[in-house]
């Protein structure tokens, strides 16, 4: 409900800027919250619509897993095979949400950006289990509430393309931080 108000109330200020850019990131994706995690990696696009200068509305899809030691869900442990350093699940992440940002730096060259959201998460867990003689690998899923948080740093390199690092985290409300993910970003403004 703040997001949308927020919308409106720099809707009816005035538009300054009416910029969209896209944005593609790539990079490593970990969890706090799992035993022994292996980072590995994460995708991500951004829609970003400027409605000044400074303010950013976000619609943003990312996609990302990480290896994981899991003895809770798993009724079989002690088998890894295929999976490195002690490790034998795989947590995947997919999420679709919308965000606001704020420009707090914003020069010719370079801008910092942090910005904060609610989206829809599906987590979905892949575990050894076994059955009898037979063992197979298990897979679970959920999807919940998250509220994403983000910074993004950009190097402008022309009128169009930007260059630059982001880095975020998922909160979930049974969990203080879902998961972790860092990378570099590629960005074009559309004309």
């Amino acid at each position: 409900m703040i997001l949308i108000s927020m919308t409106f109330i720099l809707t009816v200020k005035g538009q300054e800027k009416k910029d969209l850019v896209i944005s593609v990131s790539s990079g490593l994706l970990t969890s706090p919250i799992y035993e022994n995690t292996s980072a590995q990696g994460f995708y991500k696009i951004d829609f970003d619509y400027h409605l000044t200068s400074r303010h950013i509305i976000t619609a943003n899809y990312l996609g990302g897993q990480h290896y994981y030691y899991d003895d809770i869900l798993s009724n079989d442990p002690l088998v890894s095979i295929g999976y490195p350093n002690g490790t034998n699940s795989t947590a995947e992440y997919r999420t679709t949400s919308i965000m606001y940002k704020y420009r707090i730096i914003d020069n010719s060259r370079i801008s910092i950006v942090p910005g904060a959201g609610a989206g829809v998460l599906t987590h979905t867990r892949e575990y050894p289990y076994q059955e009898e003689r037979k063992s197979y690998n298990k897979i679970s899923s959920w999807s919940d509430l998250v509220f994403p948080i983000s910074l993004d740093i950009n190097y402008k390199i022309s009128s169009r393309w930007q260059f630059g690092l982001t880095g975020g985290f998922l909160v979930h409300p049974d969990f203080p931080i879902l998961a972790l993910n860092g990378g570099p970003r590629l960005s074009f403004v559309l004309p």
